[in-house]
């Protein structure tokens, strides 16, 4: 058997429940309960303790996915939301860039069926002059 999933209404429905959801939201949500911080993070071979922002990174939905799992298994259904991280840097720290954003990196959040973060997975850019890392 062959097919298409190409037009398919699965993805309109997935597409109208993701925007209902505000995904961005989210993610500020979360970045605020951790009080935009990571603790115990490993970038490359290096260790830190402590990952922290000058200010609340504003995330963007960059992509998503909805995984399925077979009927067998518990906890059949998740959400997988990966957002890019940005700042906004102060203008009088570099008024050659205006108001250009400073990408610090990615943050992947994992969402059971009850909308709740099971997982998450930093990218940070710990070079950034946005990031305090100890």
């Amino acid at each position: 058997m062959t097919g298409t999933l190409k037009n398919h209404p699965i993805w309109q429905n997935l597409s109208q429940t993701l925007k209902q959801l505000d995904p961005n939201q989210i993610a500020v949500q979360h970045l605020q309960a951790c009080n935009a911080q990571i603790n115990d993070y490993w970038d490359d071979d290096k260790f830190y303790e402590v990952i922290s922002f000058i200010q609340l990174p504003h995330p963007e939905l960059t992509s998503s996915s909805w995984e399925i799992l077979p009927a067998s298994t518990e906890n059949t259904h998740w959400l997988q939301l990966k957002f890019a991280l940005t700042i906004n840097p102060p203008v009088a720290s570099d008024p050659s860039h205006g108001n250009a954003q400073s990408t610090i990196g990615d943050l992947i959040l994992i969402l059971n069926e009850d909308l709740e973060v099971v997982d998450e997975n930093w990218l940070i850019d710990v070079h950034s002059p946005y990031v305090l890392s100890t």
